[in-house]
């Protein structure tokens, strides 16, 4: 009930897909559950992105598994690959970073910058139907991050709806 819901309301469903396999993943998959963000192997990653998901990849303060998952990240399917911030706990925001410390580890692991960067926004906006946002052009929102450069993901400014908000 609750899916039909969310599909007659036209609502984007975020799923958890854990240990699924099989039939019972064509199933999830056709309920429209758009994202998993549950897989610890790429095996797993690898038969969600089969079925048209969108893995979300996390480097969390519990579950850390993006060095892991970011092996089956390649140019054919990155684009259905989003970096999020699930299970970060303050603490670890604090020492390590946030969505930049799993930049950082995208570029350690072989990612390039800009693959990277297009995961941390651009593939996240459309994945959520945020269509006025995750990329820098005429009519979109002009949120936009500066950085030093394209390794640490130190930030210089941020821009929200085009006004400087911190340097």
């Amino acid at each position: 009930n609750k899916l039909l819901l969310a599909i007659n309301e036209g609502k984007i469903i975020d799923g958890h897909s854990p240990a699924l396999a099989g039939n019972a993943l064509n199933a999830y998959a056709a309920c429209k559950i758009r994202t998993d963000h549950e897989c610890t192997t790429v095996e797993e990653m690898l038969d969600r992105l089969s079925r048209g998901l969108y893995i979300l990849l996390r480097e969390g303060s519990a579950c850390q598994n993006l060095r892991t998952l970011l092996k089956a990240v390649t140019p054919a399917n990155s684009r259905r690959c989003l970096l999020c911030s699930d299970d970060r706990q303050p603490e670890t925001i604090l020492r390590l970073g946030h969505i930049d410390n799993h930049l950082r580890i995208c570029v350690e692991e072989g990612i390039s910058p800009i693959v990277a960067i297009q995961m941390a926004s651009l593939n996240a906006a459309e994945c959520y139907g945020l269509h006025d946002r995750g990329a820098i052009a005429p009519g979109l929102r002009a949120d936009i991050v500066l950085l030093d450069d394209l390794n640490d993901f130190c930030v210089h400014q941020v821009y929200v709806k085009g006004e400087e908000v911190a340097r």
